[in-house]
């Protein structure tokens, strides 16, 4: 029972709106607390506990939480406040350490679960790309079959119009968190395939990747995946010192190509393109008209909003929860969340935590290491531009790092 509870949860991890229950209830949130529930039960007829699991950069989260609950007592306390703490709490126990624990009982390899996560990424492919065909061309929705509807929104998300087609959230609230997730989901299940010699499967899985984030349209989701795929190959390059002539060949024919494209198709259309070129500019840049903010300029606003709260309450912020209770937008930012809401002691638990794992993925040879690089590069920097702390998949990477390197070791020694 518990191991199926537990590969249920991992599958479905990224599903935070579609099949939820209610606005605030959600399946892998219902199927995580069933999982501890039966651990508990476990452990009661077991009788005895498994030590020695908890590894030296878990201290940092531990010292996370500590920071979250001492800055609830000495913050705004109001309700929101407590409900943010909860929800910190449920991420570091329940998603992080009853995972770590649940694999030290039952034994669980990691790839096992790359493979629960190989299939939640087909499955997730499946659902994003029917759903813009069916939406977009069909007046057919599956988000309208699986999902409820709470304050007339299918689960807490609309379909968004962009480039004139509507932009699908897949299983996720949003398409941006859901291109989060799916990127994390897409790394490891590269890994699970190079474990198990699938080669021929690459070329599809690659292809069902680009066909989802297209439908996906995220703009964050597709910049930081062409971003980790190009940090990796350069780094794989600068680390071997040697580019072969072949490759030189391609890089450039697919850089002319692409000139020559954009050239033809920047001529066809020159007024319009200058138009939407200068609103790019002032996105980058975030110097837009301030009565009509797209997303870049609202992040900019609650930013400073962020930074400035922090300086009133440095150490230990303002209260979990005080940047939403304070505006409903809240900061759009993780990174910045923690620093405003919870301190600089909080934020610097967190990120050095996430150099740890980054510094055990660089110790892991190649393909791997780029496999599982895809996903953190991806991840870590989309925590810049979310809000939400505490969403699965997030945190089934941190596990799945700490057990890929720990089989590593084992292997080498």
């Amino acid at each position: 029972m518990l191991r199926r509870l537990f590969y249920l949860f991992i599958f479905f991890a990224p599903f935070t709106s579609f099949f939820a229950i209610s606005a605030w209830l959600r399946l892998p949130v219902v199927i995580n607390q069933l999982l501890f529930v039966f651990l508990v039960l476990a452990i009661f007829i077991r009788g005895r506990l498994k030590s020695k699991w908890i590894l030296t950069e878990d201290l940092l989260l531990i010292g996370l939480l500590i920071f979250v609950w001492l800055s609830f007592l000495l913050g705004f306390k109001e309700q929101r406040s407590f409900n943010h703490s909860l929800a910190y709490s449920n991420a570091i126990v329940f998603y992080f350490f009853v995972s770590k624990y649940v694999i030290e009982v039952l034994n669980i390899k990691s790839i096992q679960i790359a493979a629960v996560i190989y299939r939640s990424f087909l499955l997730c492919s499946f659902i994003i790309i029917i759903d813009f065909i069916g939406i977009n061309f069909f007046d057919f929705s599956l988000r309208r079959l699986f999902s409820p509807v709470i304050d007339g929104k299918i689960s807490n998300m609309n379909y968004f119009i962009r480039t004139n087609i509507f932009t699908v959230a897949g299983v996720a609230e949003e398409p941006g968190h859901m291109a989060n997730f799916y990127n994390i989901y897409f790394g490891i299940s590269l890994y699970y395939l190079y474990c198990k010699h699938h080669f021929s499967k690459f070329k599809w899985v690659i292809v069902l990747f680009v066909c989802s984030h297209i439908s996906l349209l995220s703009s964050a989701g597709i910049v930081l995946a062409i971003f980790s795929f190009l940090f990796i190959y350069f780094m794989n390059r600068i680390e071997n010192f040697s580019i072969s002539r072949k490759n030189l060949f391609w890089i450039g024919t697919v850089f002319v190509l692409c000139t020559v494209l954009l050239i033809i198709s920047f001529l066809n259309n020159a007024d319009y393109n200058i138009g939407e070129i200068d609103g790019i500019i002032k996105k980058i840049t975030f110097n837009e008209d301030t009565t009509n903010l797209t997303s870049s300029g609202q992040r900019l606003s609650q930013w400073t909003r962020a930074i400035s709260n922090f300086i009133d309450h440095p150490f230990f912020g303002n209260g979990p929860g005080y940047g939403v209770h304070q505006d409903s937008e809240g900061y759009l930012s993780v990174y910045l969340t923690i620093l405003s809401d919870i301190g600089i002691f909080a934020l610097f638990s967190f990120v050095l935590f996430q150099i740890v794992l980054i510094a055990k993925i660089m110790r892991i040879q190649e393909p791997i290491r780029g496999f599982l690089l895809f996903s953190v590069i991806t991840s870590f920097l989309h925590l810049f531009i979310i809000a939400d702390f505490y969403q699965a998949p997030i945190w089934v990477l941190f596990v799945v790092i700490q057990l890929i390197y720990s089989e590593f070791k084992l292997n080498i020694k």
